[in-house]
């Protein structure tokens, strides 16, 4: 209850504020976007494995401004996580933003929300691992997400939700799969789609909850999402991301 409580409160409190409302704030957003140029898919694309783990590393500290940038071996490969405190600064509850190593694409789409969050000065409430993973998976079956999320937990973190992009999933573009459980699941997909309209049409569905498929054991929120539309895509994914945070 608390979780749902918090995004209504946070849609109310955007309302009357005097400054911006959700409608501008999301605008200002779109029109980020539509003026910004978008160089990270080509850039990431010129480079595989350790070469575009190093790009990634260089552009989450130095461009973004992440607090800590890390890898995790396993399976005998590397998987690159970078954190960005949010204004409670609550250093044990994160919110995932991830992508596949293997998808280019969406490892753009993360950088490009964040970005967004920096040079519009945009300040989530939580703190954000970006996670970009490796699919390669150890006798047990886990991946470099797995990986970082068994990590976490057992430092004693809470995550609060995944937010996962991917350009090469079975999911039907510009849909969100809201992976929660049913409550709070009704609520967002009340509560949220109106929100972007203004930019587009997007679908939203229930997904399965908890899927044991899923290496994240927290509510997981699903976005695939079409790479030649990567502007709009893209503030769609940042106002998404905004509203959850």
């Amino acid at each position: 209850m608390k979780r749902i409580s918090f995004i209504l409160l946070t849609v109310l409190v955007a309302v009357s504020c005097r400054k911006a409302s959700p409608e501008e704030r999301i605008a200002k957003i779109a029109s980020y976007f539509d003026k910004t140029e978008l160089s990270y898919p080509e850039d990431l694309q010129r480079f595989e494995g350790q070469k575009r783990i190093d790009y990634l590393t260089l552009t989450l500290a130095k461009e973004l401004g992440a607090d800590d940038v890390w890898t995790l071996e396993h399976a005998g490969a590397n998987s690159l996580a970078a954190e960005f405190p949010g204004r409670e600064n609550r250093i044990t509850r994160y919110a995932y933003l991830s992508a596949s190593l293997d998808d280019p694409e969406a490892c753009a789409a993360v950088l490009n929300t964040l970005k967004a969050f920096k040079d519009m000065r945009i300040k989530h409430k939580g703190t954000i691992h970006a996670l970009f993973y490796s699919t390669a998976r150890d006798s047990a079956g886990v991946n470099g997400l797995g990986a970082i999320f068994r990590e976490d937990v057992q430092t004693g973190d809470q995550i609060t939700f995944d937010m996962e992009l991917s350009t090469r999933d079975t999911l039907p573009d510009r849909t969100f799969i809201i992976e929660d459980k049913a409550f709070f699941a009704d609520q967002l997909i009340e509560v949220v789609p109106p929100y972007l309209e203004q930019l587009g049409s997007f679908d939203f569905k229930k997904g399965r909850y908890p899927n044991r498929h899923w290496q994240v054991s927290a509510p997981t929120y699903r976005y695939s999402f079409d790479p030649a539309a990567l502007r709009k895509e893209s503030a769609a994914i940042t106002t998404f991301a905004l509203l959850l945070n």
